[in-house]
């Protein structure tokens, strides 16, 4: 098991009463349902909580909320704050702010390209969330006339030590999504940095990206990258000491011919989540859903150690 070394008191939520060894709709009928696509989670601080993204059929998505009691998970409701089409919720580790991506409107910077999504963040209160307010630049860039998805477009905000966090975007003018680093300190950001090297042609899109609770291993999706059983696939990375190394897809027991996404960890690292969706072909899809696994029957050490 991964555990994580970053908090004090890490929490330990069993959220199966069986061994999950393969990979299996996580909450059926409460989280991961038929009708809806469902993709993306974060868990509360204490891991009790969990925000995720839900899309009703003809329905933009919305970040919807529910709570583990009695081991038991609640009616999901929508998150008070979520207002708009907003999705890829990420709460920090010490549980004192939540990102989300949205294409709501920045105040005073209309949006002039075919879709635009920027990042907004939420500090905790005594009362709960407290109003959310977007990311400065250039970590949110609006998009200008003729511009069109994915360039300049940002959804989502990663972090497992609360003050680095990971981004994936395509900033203007480049031709892939890729990966980059900034760090939070006395409330700003530093200019982000890009990391490179994770596939021998960075054509290949980087996406999606978080780090393992320990800070061993870096896990994204791409579209297409070599190793992958098609579409889109889930690959890992190992932290080295010049950095990160070339990336390696995850396996054949996440990665399908069907479409895999969204990787994401439990709190204490025990449980790995991923959404997956159905490939129909001729670039058709059918729902998302979101799926676990127990990350121990990942054997991350082994993909980058055979």
């Amino acid at each position: 098991m991964i555990s994580c070394n970053n908090e004090a008191n890490p929490p330990a939520v069993n959220y199966s009463e069986d061994v999950v060894a393969t990979p299996v709709p996580f909450a059926p009928g409460i989280i991961a349902t038929e009708d809806n696509s469902e993709f993306e989670l974060t868990f509360s601080a204490d891991g009790r909580r969990v925000y995720f993204s839900r899309r009703a059929p003809g329905e933009k998505q919305a970040i919807y909320q529910t709570d583990f009691v009695a081991g038991n998970w609640s009616n999901p409701t929508r998150a008070p704050f979520s207002t708009n089409r907003d999705e890829t919720a990420m709460i920090t580790p010490n549980g004192k702010y939540l990102y989300f991506g949205s294409e709501r409107p920045l105040p005073g910077k209309p949006n002039q390209g075919n879709f635009d999504m920027n990042i907004w963040v939420m500090e905790q209160t005594a009362s709960g969330w407290g109003t959310p307010e977007p990311l400065p630049e250039p970590i949110n860039q609006v998009q200008v006339s003729g511009e069109q998805w994915p360039s300049s477009n940002n959804n989502f905000f990663f972090s497992n030590d609360n003050e680095t966090f990971y981004f994936t975007t395509m900033n203007r003018g480049s031709e892939s999504i890729k990966l980059y680093q900034t760090t939070l300190k006395d409330g700003a950001y530093s200019e982000p940095e890009v990391i490179t090297g994770l596939f021998d042609d960075e054509k290949f899109w980087v996406y999606s990206a978080v780090i393992s609770p320990d800070g061993q291993y870096l896990v994204f999706n791409s579209y297409g990258a070599p190793g992958g059983a098609g579409g889109e696939d889930i690959f890992v990375s190992k932290r080295t000491e010049t950095g990160w190394s070339k990336a390696k897809p995850i396996g054949p027991l996440v990665n399908t011919t069907n479409e895999e996404s969204s990787p994401r960890f439990s709190r204490d690292g025990k449980y790995f989540f991923f959404s997956r969706a159905e490939n129909l072909g001729n670039y058709e899809y059918g729902e998302w859903g979101i799926f676990f696994v127990e990350t121990e029957f990942l054997n991350l050490a082994s993909i980058h150690n055979p």
